[in-house]
């Protein structure tokens, strides 16, 4: 049974949809889109998979919660976690306001720690877990427009090392995948380049979002129960 957040769409779909073709029984939950929502769970529920939607904003901690206790209520376990959703807003550093540098960690870092914590009652008295968190290639080498993407993302790196760390007696793995796709996010990243800097979208290829899946595809599994704490880079060309 596997939780993806940021599910409606690019990556994260891309990964339910993997996931359902695999048997998994899956919550979907997405904060704003229920049309998109609707729309990916028709396309898993195709591949005869058990799914569920909810629409949630994760940066707050009784919506995390809910979609914890939304999944156990259906199907009494939570086996996978992948914390996908996300949010990106181009600008220079000194045009990020207060409200927007807020809004990128609460929805990015926050939201992985409040759907983390959710779970891990679950994943704990069952004694198993795995939990999948998403940063970006900004936050180890820095990136112009996305200041406050990055540090969110540099947090969840640093969250992940820890949460693995205090989880392995649980048997929970906690890993960490940096993805490069084609995705909403990258192409807004683009023009906004291309508006600020002159670089043209062909001078950085992107790889589809299916291209990257095969990374969360092992955490998921069984074959990653005893590596815990990485970070996998995927995509970059």
């Amino acid at each position: 049974m596997a939780i993806v957040t940021g599910g409606s769409r690019g990556i994260g779909l891309a990964v339910a949809l993997a996931f359902a073709q695999e048997g998994a029984r899956l919550l979907l939950a997405a904060a704003r889109d229920r049309a998109a929502l609707d729309k990916a769970a028709t396309e898993i529920a195709a591949l005869g998979a058990d799914v569920i939607t909810l629409v949630a904003d994760v940066g707050r901690r009784g919506e995390a919660e809910r979609i914890a206790q939304a999944v156990n209520t259906q199907w009494g376990r939570i086996d996978i976690l992948v914390n996908n959703a996300g949010v990106l807003r181009p600008a220079p550093l000194e045009n990020i306001s207060e409200e927007q540098w807020d809004e990128t960690l609460a929805v990015h870092l926050k939201g992985t720690f409040n759907c983390t914590q959710a779970v891990l009652p679950f994943m704990k008295a069952q004694r198993r877990g795995k939990i999948i968190n998403v940063a970006a290639p900004s936050a180890l080498r820095g990136s112009y427009g996305v200041a406050d993407y990055a540090a969110a993302k540099g947090g969840i790196i640093a969250f992940t090392r820890n949460a693995a760390n205090e989880l392995k007696t649980y048997n929970i793995q906690v890993n960490c995948v940096s993805p490069t796709a084609d995705t909403r996010m990258t192409a807004a990243l683009t023009e906004f380049r291309r508006t600020h800097l002159g670089i043209a979208r062909r001078e950085r290829a992107f790889v589809p979002a299916e291209k990257v899946v095969p990374a969360f595809m092992f955490f998921a599994s069984a074959e990653s129960d005893y590596v815990s704490g990485q970070l996998l880079e995927i995509g970059r060309t």
